[in-house]
């Protein structure tokens, strides 16, 4: 009882304490503050904001010491009600951009019909300078032909004569290498550019540098010893190559290698690999060969990273049909190769050919005994008269994913192959693709359509077991057909571009969708998509995030207008100054 009655006591002192404490407190501060600074947690927060903002708040109260009643009517006016508090802070705006387009009067181009002017005269100047180029380009060649001929006394030329004499004589014909020697000056003025593999240049071009520019086009599939001898034959060189591709194969090719030497440069396999080291990289960022996003779009984030710019073709994004068709079937897995599949193939090309035969075809397989069964059949069928398909290489090929690299085809075909055996069981074996690597050559055969593929499979996705698996390829073909399945049953949407150097609340496209309901954000090329019901109607390029990540004026007023009235787009430009003018 003692101890209870001294806690009681100490409490009612405490109280008084506080009661006397709170008529002092009532000098300095208002019962509101009194209450907020009672709570500990708010005491720590106001603490922190003080030390932070002390010298704020003293300019703030010397500046609300300064407003005569007046000014402080109105700030009482604004700080009450929404709607004149914004208004105000828009003319603020306002007059501060008129400020800035009086100090810099060509602004002011972007708020009046000079800037669609501007920009019609650019697309019009690139493209009459793309012609007028190649019409210079022609007439500067056919010139350089005959500049500084050589003639005799009796006036007949005689600079071509014994070259004329070489090409034209039946015996004994000079190689292409001895011309070359001989009349270097002579053929190369005839003949400025030359198409050839590393080999061919190393046998008939001398080892001089006689080109003014030397191009190497898929250099991720040339070994670097192979093709640094061409560099040595030009001034100049371009090295393009894509390094999720195709890699060099040295499966039937002896190459030297000293295991004691460590040298960097030794260690590299392609002249890709080798040029990266020590030459400045683009990235080139358009693709141009698939109408359709799905048909792109799983390379384009498993492999680049969503860095490669898409554009789809109007027609066929409003159709609404699925790109990728998955077609499941029950093939048995013999002697590496599946009779069903290989059969639905052959099916699926006459379909084709009596429904489209304008469309050409790609079958790709994923060994090569399957594509040997499928090439065999489809020579076959191929003589009967009711198939009626001609089996030239432009109409229709069979390749696997070892050769594709470099095809296009309106619409490709895939053989999965792999299944179960006759016993029900499957073997996680997958050639190729379980190498080093492997993942290239399935990026390489999924980027070979234009406007459609289908994917004939004896499995579905959930029955590869590939976890474990050494390298990526496994992995991602797992990752390829439950993306191609989900296209397939009409679950693939487009994302919107995604910038996370701005805030949404700058961004004219968030002002812009509040007031029309058409307007989404829906497509990855454009910042706004105005839909109608299910279909797309046209587009709006602010110049919000997308605009200021093109790579120049010209990419952004030339480019991409005409990429998109090649392929059916309406298109309308709004700029923010329209939108605050307004």
């Amino acid at each position: 009882w003692n101890n209870f009655q001294k806690q009681i006591n100490f409490l009612i002192q405490k109280a008084q304490q506080l009661i006397d404490n709170q008529v002092i407190w009532n000098n300095y501060l208002s019962q509101n503050q009194i209450i907020i600074i009672s709570n500990l947690q708010d005491l720590s927060t106001i603490n922190s904001y003080l030390k932070e903002n002390f010298d704020l708040m003293q300019e703030s109260d010397s500046l609300k010491a300064s407003f005569s009643r007046l000014e402080w009517s109105i700030i009482e006016l604004f700080l009450s009600e929404k709607e004149p508090l914004l208004s105000f802070i828009n003319s603020l705006k306002l007059a501060w951009i008129e400020d800035i387009e009086d100090k810099y009067p060509i602004l002011r181009s972007v708020s009046s019909l000079k800037i669609s002017q501007l920009e019609n005269d650019l697309q019009y100047s690139v493209q009459n300078k793309q012609k007028l180029s190649q019409e210079i380009l022609l007439l500067k060649l056919r010139e350089l032909t005959y500049q500084n001929l050589e003639k005799n006394r009796l006036q007949n030329t005689i600079t071509y004569r014994d070259l004329k004499h070489q090409v034209n004589k039946k015996r004994k014909l000079w190689s292409v290498r001895k011309l070359i020697a001989e009349y270097s000056e002579e053929m190369f003025k005839l003949i400025p550019c030359w198409l050839a593999s590393p080999e061919t240049v190393s046998a008939i071009f001398p080892l001089e540098p006689n080109f003014d520019l030397v191009i190497f086009d898929e250099a991720s599939q040339c070994f670097a010893e192979q093709g640094i001898p061409s560099l040595y034959r030009g001034k100049q060189v371009v090295i393009a190559g894509d390094s999720k591709q195709l890699q060099p194969n040295d499966l039937y090719r002896i190459r030297f290698e000293n295991d004691a030497d460590d040298n960097p440069e030794l260690e590299v396999d392609s002249l890709l690999d080798l040029a990266c080291q020590y030459l400045p990289q683009t990235q080139l960022r358009g693709h141009y060969r698939s109408k359709s996003l799905d048909l792109i779009d799983f390379s384009n984030q498993y492999f680049y990273k969503n860095t490669l710019s898409l554009l789809p073709d109007f027609q066929e994004i409003n159709l609404q049909q699925p790109a990728i068709q998955y077609l499941k079937l029950e093939g048995i897995w013999e002697n590496s190769t599946n009779q069903i599949e290989a059969e639905k193939v052959i099916d699926l090309v006459r379909n084709i050919n009596q429904t489209s035969p304008e469309k050409s075809i790609g079958i790709v397989t994923f060994n090569f005994k399957q594509q040997g069964l499928i090439q065999d059949l489809l020579e076959v069928f191929s003589a009967d008269t009711d198939f009626n398909i001609s089996m030239s290489e432009e109409t229709i090929f069979v390749k696997n994913i070892e050769n594709v690299q470099g095809d296009e085809r309106d619409i490709i075909i895939f053989s999965i192959g792999y299944a179960p055996d006759a016993k029900g069981k499957m073997a996680m074996q997958f050639g190729s693709l379980n190498g080093q690597g492997g993942e290239n050559r399935l990026n390489v055969a999924v980027t070979r359509a234009r406007e459609k593929i289908y994917v004939i499979s004896s499995i579905l996705p959930n029955q590869l077991k590939v976890e474990e698996a050494q390298n990526e390829g496994p992995r991602l073909l797992k990752s390829y057909l439950e993306y191609a399945l989900k296209v397939s049953e009409g679950h693939y949407k487009p994302k919107a571009h995604r910038s996370e150097n701005y805030r949404a609340e700058w961004l004219l496209k968030e002002q812009l969708l509040r007031v029309n309901s058409q307007y989404i954000k829906e497509l990855p090329f454009a910042d706004i998509t105005v839909k109608n019901m299910e279909n797309y109607e046209s587009l709006i390029l602010t110049d919000d995030d997308l605009y200021y990540e093109h790579l120049s004026p010209k990419e952004t007023f030339a480019y991409i207008p005409a990429g998109l009235r090649a392929k059916g787009w309406k298109f309308e430009r709004v700029f923010s100054r329209n939108f605050w003018k307004k």
